[in-house]
């Protein structure tokens, strides 16, 4: 009943939105224009709403599907536009502004196709948890199945693939080089290879290896994950896997660099919004496969890091250079259990609630792709800057600097504030190992109220884990004697403090 009382007043507020845009256009701020308008403006979108109704385009009962849901809106778009422009042309209203009608007609289609890409965006949000809850897959052995020789899969995909030296001609000279300083070379050691998927890996005996070299960009590889992990039931433990691969930013410098100026950031803008927005947003992720076919992925330096980290590597030598970045790991155990990529642009954190409830705490996605699986790596090769950060970390993104720095990849939680899920001001909602670490007293007391966007942190500023599980104590005491009047203190103080003081969240 929610979700459907949710989308009944989302097109209710998309109708007004769209007439009122429609007056703005057409400059019809005067009453007699309005009220002009506003009649055939009321029936067009009341028709169109009992036309909802009736056709089941709001969800009731059952949840519908992304495509399901865009099939049974644009029906319902058609008929009453098509009703119309019948009404209109049957009853000659020439008085009616064809900018009017066009903006309202198209402007209500608009409106609601973005409320379904927005709709989309959240409940295909993918969970970002924290490195501790991400363990190995200790199901994997008996998951070898899915890795059966190649001749058995006949209905993988293959495509034309080298082996030894006439795979290794295929290296480009970065990775040669690369080879020629970090990676043994002999024929006994190495398994050199040079194929678009893993169908090849597939005929070799599982631990067989004791080290594979992959001369195929990863980037033009099927299935990467699928790669990976066959590569890791092939290899000995302790083995090496060399990749290569263009990154983010490489790609950049080579369109910036193959066109003159001005052209090269027209090219830029528009491989940026095929490539890299719309394989991330719902509606186009399937097209975008079917026009690439799986083998033109862009990623950046973290992702491919990340990769590997968790198909059970150990990140080894690096190197970037002339348009290649060539990456080696070291077969540490089994991939792990989750893999599961933050792409689309938001993300959702499993968090604890009240009554010990797990909540989805919505925010937008800061950091590259996989981030998350290497974060013992950015531990021990980057220092700690103050408040507990690290430093100079490479997995943000340059948008996502700016969403921290203005707090915009918090706007998404105010969804969560709007179904109730938390309050303004209330202790932060924790991870559940974050909330393992507080005094059993606290966590029992925590879990008696609703969780808050705007934590007591930001109140006294404390610095150490004790001195925060003080803090929130000192909130929760205080809220139960005047619940109104310590959160209006504590959200004006902490207003105080960001704006004034600059402070930020450890």
């Amino acid at each position: 009943m929610k979700r459907f009382l949710r989308q009944l007043f989302a097109d209710i507020l998309i109708a007004l939105i769209v007439f009122l845009v429609s007056l703005w256009l057409h400059e019809g701020h005067t009453f007699q224009e309005i009220r002009l308008y506003f009649v055939p403006a009321a029936a067009y979108y009341g028709f169109h709403l009992l036309v909802s109704l009736f056709s089941g385009k709001y969800e009731y009962r059952t949840r519908l599907s992304i495509t399901r849901l865009i099939s049974r809106y644009m029906q319902c778009w058609v008929i009453s536009a098509l009703a119309a422009l019948l009404f209109l042309s049957l009853y000659h209203a020439h008085g009616i502004s064809r900018l009017m009608i066009l903006t309202n007609i198209f402007g209500l289609l608009a409106g609601e196709y973005l409320m379904i890409l927005v709709v989309s965006l959240f409940r295909e949000s993918v969970p970002l948890l924290d490195p501790e809850e991400i363990t190995e897959d200790k199901d994997f052995d008996r998951h070898l199945n899915r890795f059966l020789p190649a001749e058995e899969e006949e209905e993988f995909p293959s495509g034309e693939t080298l082996l030894g030296q006439p795979a290794l001609k295929n290296a480009s000279p970065v990775l040669r080089k690369f080879l020629h300083s970090h990676f043994p070379q002999n024929g006994d050691s190495c398994l050199v290879i040079d194929t678009s998927d893993s169908a090849s890996l597939l005929s070799f005996p599982e631990n067989s290896q004791k080290n594979i070299i992959s001369i195929h960009p990863l980037n033009r590889t099927r299935y990467i994950n699928h790669f990976l992990e066959v590569a890791n039931s092939r290899l000995q433990e302790g083995g090496l896997l060399v990749v290569s691969a263009e990154t983010v930013d490489q790609r950049r410098k080579r369109i910036m660099h193959k066109y003159p100026p001005v052209i090269n950031r027209i090219y830029y803008f528009f491989d940026y919004l095929l490539m890299r927005v719309l394989p991330k947003l719902p509606p186009f992720r399937k097209i975008w496969y079917r026009l690439t076919n799986g083998t033109s992925y862009v990623m950046s330096r973290t992702e491919i890091m990340g990769r590997l980290s968790a198909t059970g590597f150990a990140i080894g030598e690096e190197i970037g250079n002339n348009g290649v970045y060539c990456l080696s790991g070291e077969k540490k155990g089994v991939p792990l259990d989750y893999q599961n990529a933050t792409y689309g642009p938001l993300i959702h954190l499993l968090r604890v609630g009240q009554n010990g409830k797990l909540l989805k705490i919505y925010k937008l996605r800061t950091m590259y792709p996989y981030s998350e699986f290497i974060q013992e790596y950015v531990y021990e090769h980057n220092h700690l800057a103050a408040g507990g950060k690290f430093r100079d970390d490479f997995r943000v993104t340059t948008l996502g600097s700016f969403l921290r720095r203005y707090w915009l990849d918090e706007l998404p939680s105010l969804w969560n504030w709007m179904r109730g899920d938390v309050k303004l001001v209330g202790v932060r909602p924790l991870s559940r190992h974050y909330f393992s670490l507080y005094s059993p007293e606290l966590q029992q007391r925590r879990i008696r109220f609703k969780p808050g966007l705007i934590p007591p942190f930001y109140y006294d500023l404390p610095e150490t884990l004790e001195e925060i599980q003080a803090s929130e104590m000192r909130y929760l005491d205080a809220w139960e004697k005047a619940p109104l009047r310590t959160d209006i203190r504590y959200f004006w103080r902490a207003v105080y403090n960001i704006v004034v003081k600059g402070a930020k969240s450890n």
